[in-house]
């Protein structure tokens, strides 16, 4: 779930009880209109809280599941690249001895 949603549905939640407080608080309604206004008023909520839920389910099950796609593509690429046979790599030259430099004094002729 990315984290802007997390901090969306609590304050969409806090929102709710704040309206349901100052709606108890200010309406001149008897007791029972107000039990019955606050069980329609929470439903609503129920209703909204899961479909919000099953909206972030649902977004993130496309993401898992591209995910998942492209790791296993990519594997079945590495295990091709490891099963195709590769031509073994030619041998390194024999190391040369070093040439020794001839002394100046043998080749100076008198």
């Amino acid at each position: 779930m990315p984290k802007n949603t997390g901090s969306f549905i609590f304050g969409l939640t806090f929102g709710a009880l704040c309206g349901v407080v100052m709606a108890l608080l200010l309406t001149p309604q008897s007791g029972e209109e107000t039990r019955e206004l606050l069980g329609k008023k929470t439903d609503d909520l129920k209703r909204g809280a899961e479909d919000a839920v099953g909206r972030a389910r649902e977004s993130t099950a496309g993401f898992v599941e591209r995910g998942r796609s492209i790791a296993e593509d990519a594997q079945t690429r590495l295990h091709g690249l490891h099963a195709t046979e590769q031509p073994e790599p030619e041998p390194l030259p024999e190391p040369q001895p070093e040439l020794q430099p001839e002394r100046a004094e043998s080749q100076v002729q008198v």
